[in-house]
C-alpha cells in the first residue's frame, strides 16, 4: 500500500497576515509604548462671514421655494418640513459646539495661516468657494423658481 505523507512546517510569518485572533498578534507585535493623543480641536475653523453667508443662501433658498409655490397646503407643508430639518441640522450643530467653544479662535479664522486639509492648505478663497458653492447654488435656484412663477402668473 502506497502511504502518502504530507509534510507541515509552522511557519507563522507567512499566514500572520490571515490571522484574526488579537491574544496572537499582541504576542507577535508587542506593544512598547502607546503614543500621547492629542486633544481634539473643538474649533470649526470657519470664520462667521461664511456661516452667516451659508445661512442667508439657506434662507433665499427657502423664501424662493415659498414665493414659488407656498400657495397651497401641500407644498406649505412641505416647505415647514424642510425649514424643519434645516433647523434641527445646524441648531443640534450648534448646540454642541456651544456646549465646548474654543478658547481660541484658529489661526485661519484669525487670518494667520491657511486653512489644513487632508490635501494641503487652503485660503480663505478656495474655502470660501468650496463651502458655499452648493448653497448659493440652493439660493440661486429658489430665487429663479420665484422669478419664473412671478413671469408665468403675473
Amino acid at each position: 500500500m502506497l502511504e502518502l505523507r504530507q509534510t507541515f512546517t509552522a511557519d507563522h510569518t507567512i499566514d500572520l497576515a490571515d490571522a484574526h485572533d488579537v491574544s496572537i498578534l499582541a504576542t507577535v507585535f508587542p506593544l512598547t509604548e502607546a503614543a500621547p493623543v492629542q486633544p481634539e480641536t473643538v474649533d470649526l475653523e470657519l470664520p462667521g462671514w461664511i456661516w452667516g453667508s451659508m445661512a442667508a443662501c439657506y434662507g433665499l433658498f427657502f423664501g424662493g421655494l415659498f414665493a414659488a409655490s407656498g400657495h397651497d397646503g401641500e407644498a406649505i407643508f412641505a416647505i415647514v418640513i424642510s425649514l424643519g430639518y434645516a433647523a434641527m441640522y445646524f441648531g443640534t450643530a450648534s448646540i454642541l459646539f456651544g456646549m465646548n467653544p474654543p478658547r481660541q479662535p484658529s489661526a485661519f479664522v484669525r487670518r494667520l495661516a491657511p486653512l489644513q486639509t487632508w490635501t494641503g492648505p487652503m485660503d480663505t478663497v478656495a474655502v470660501a468657494a468650496q463651502v458655499l458653492t452648493v448653497p448659493a447654488c440652493l439660493a440661486f435656484f429658489g430665487l429663479a423658481a420665484a422669478i419664473i412663477r412671478a413671469a408665468v402668473m403675473g
